[in-house]
């Protein structure tokens, strides 16, 4: 059973940005992220204007604007770092973590497994969430530029 990572909370944050599961590669660095062809990170950095060269410099867009990055998938067991191949799935507490964060009011999914996943487990929730294409190398069915772009319009929308 690989288990997932922590959340990282900004101390308001506003939008919750949840991914399936970390990489085999950010399983082993223990980052968010942590493959280095994953575009998540650059696409924050473009986002928000701010360096990534470190993880503290990627953590640090988090807490500067009012964001939280979890995972929908807290336990899984999973041969290599495809979504497809996750199976026995166990979510995270994300209605106990929204409890606890009221001030979050937007939900980013980064993916189908973790749009699907949240719809299943959380759909009854009240918070608007947004599905957007995955950042993952693995998803090449969209250009970068356009990647970037649906990223940039969700996220200026919210005013972080």
């Amino acid at each position: 059973m690989l288990k997932g990572f922590d959340p990282i909370i900004s101390k308001e944050p506003k939008v919750m940005i949840l991914g399936s599961m970390p990489s085999a590669v950010s399983l082993e660095k223990q980052e968010y992220y942590g493959y280095a062809h994953n575009r998540f990170w650059k696409i924050m950095s473009d986002v928000f204007e701010m360096p990534i060269s470190t993880y503290e410099e990627k953590k640090q867009i988090i807490y500067s604007h009012h964001l939280l990055l979890w995972d929908v998938i807290g336990e899984c067991e999973r041969e290599g770092s495809l979504d497809s191949k996750i199976h026995n799935e166990k979510v995270n507490p994300i209605q106990e973590l929204l409890e606890k964060y009221p001030s979050i009011q937007f939900v980013i999914c980064n993916g189908r497994k973790s749009y699907d996943l949240y719809q299943k487990h959380f759909s009854h929730l009240s918070l608007s969430c947004v599905y957007l294409p995955s950042t993952s190398n693995a998803n090449r069915s969209i250009k970068e530029d356009v990647l970037f772009e649906k990223w940039r319009e969700v996220l200026k929308k919210q005013n972080l």
